[in-house]
């Protein structure tokens, strides 16, 4: 079984997928049907899906008010009170 996380997940959590599926190889090398493997599948199955989650949540977010956080003196960002 070969499983690759998407990158566009926060650092963090695509690292942590990464090693979570090597760790997951490990356990299994011996004997795939062991608890410690179905164990290590489950924790990188709950990993991917808070990546996943995490993707989503990104997709959502307005790509102005994003750029608005890192550059707020640029002119698109600046706001006029009346």
């Amino acid at each position: 079984m070969c499983v690759r996380p998407v990158a566009a997940a926060p650092e963090s959590i695509s690292e942590k997928v990464v090693e979570s599926i090597k760790n997951a190889e490990e356990k299994c090398s011996d004997d795939p049907a062991s608890g410690e493997c179905v164990a290590a599948w489950d924790e990188v199955e709950e990993l991917s899906a808070a990546a996943s989650h995490a993707r989503d949540k990104k997709k959502e977010s307005d790509p102005l008010e994003t750029y608005c956080k890192d550059n707020p003196e640029d002119e698109e960002c600046r706001t006029y009170e009346d």
